[in-house]
């Protein structure tokens, strides 16, 4: 069932809203890829700014320089916050409760552009993949 495998945004800190929501994964993720990059405060202030972003935006978000929809890889979109680590988030709309919302799938250090590296969008975009799936099935 979908509602077991859907979180809030917890991490870095609580984010109360009923429009953006994660894989049940994605929070412990996130917490494992920033918070021993020494980022952390930098990558707080800019991950909220972003989430209001798509709060307010929806699927508009992408009219933002730091938002794009990855057009080869159907519904998956993706989330920039660069600074001393380039973070890449992936995340969906899907229906969820006869509503859409955004689905923050997967988080991860853009570092390599080889397709099948660890910290690629290629693994990246993969993994999102599998999750919606999950998700909506």
């Amino acid at each position: 069932m979908i509602n077991s495998k859907v979180s809030r945004v917890l991490y870095p800190d609580f984010f109360n809203n009923n429009y953006i929501y994660t894989y049940y994964k994605f929070n412990e993720e996130l917490e494992d890829l920033i918070e021993l990059s020494g980022c952390k405060e930098e990558f707080t202030r800019k991950f909220r700014k972003m989430l209001l972003f798509l709060e307010g935006l929806k699927r508009n978000c992408i009219s933002h320089k730091n938002f794009e929809r990855l057009v080869k890889n159907g519904d998956i979109y993706s989330m920039r916050l660069k600074g001393d680590k380039n973070i890449r988030i992936l995340f969906a709309f899907i229906d969820y409760y006869d509503k859409e919302v955004a689905i923050l799938l997967y988080a991860f250090e853009e570092k390599d552009r080889r397709t099948k590296s660890k910290h690629s969008y290629g693994t990246a975009i993969s993994i999102a993949m599998d999750r919606m799936k999950e998700l909506i099935n």
